[in-house]
């Protein structure tokens, strides 16, 4: 066999192209992980701020002392004892109650939170009375988890119903 020098084949042998290959995968891999990782930190961050606007917005319709009509009833009456609104919270939702005496089970409205991604660490109840006079919020902290990125995001509420939202993903590995 006679080899003309200067014209030699070129091309990729078959190992080449898988080492080539492998390390695109590996790179796309990579990529892909650090995506789904934002995302869900999104998703929680977003998750997050609808609670805080919900808790502000139960704080304002309490302050405006917001009444509903009782439902069903020509003409419509209203609450004589209007108490405010609640917040409660459960595991995987939350909802907001419209309260007349001591009676708080006018649903207004349920949240829920993605099946099986998210739980607060914190359950319990917020309630904001009209005008906000003696308000006396027990819950401070309200923590929403995240069981695929094992992040938490705190949200504050002070005894005076002043809400605020942290918005800096903590390790939460270690909460139950």
């Amino acid at each position: 066999m006679k080899i003309i020098k200067g014209h030699q084949k070129s091309a990729f042998s078959i190992i080449e192209l898988l080492v080539v290959i492998s390390i695109m995968l590996i790179f796309m891999v990579s990529v892909l992980a650090q995506y789904n990782k934002y995302t869900e930190e999104t998703k929680l961050k977003n998750d997050a701020k609808k609670l805080a606007d919900v808790i502000e917005l139960a704080k304002k319709k309490a302050l405006s002392s917001d009444l509903i009509a009782t439902p069903f009833v020509t003409p419509p009456t209203y609450c004589t004892n209007f108490t405010g609104y609640q917040l409660t919270l459960n595991s995987d939702n939350y909802t907001l109650n419209y309260c007349c005496g001591s009676d708080c089970s006018t649903v207004t409205n349920t949240y829920y939170l993605k099946t099986g991604d998210y739980i607060f660490d914190t359950i319990g109840i917020l309630r904001f009375p009209p005008l906000m006079t003696g308000a006396n919020i027990t819950v401070n902290t309200i923590q929403l988890k995240n069981l695929t990125t094992e992040k938490c995001i705190n949200i504050s509420v002070s005894t005076i119903g002043i809400v605020g939202l942290d918005e800096t993903l903590i390790d939460c590995k270690d909460v139950q």
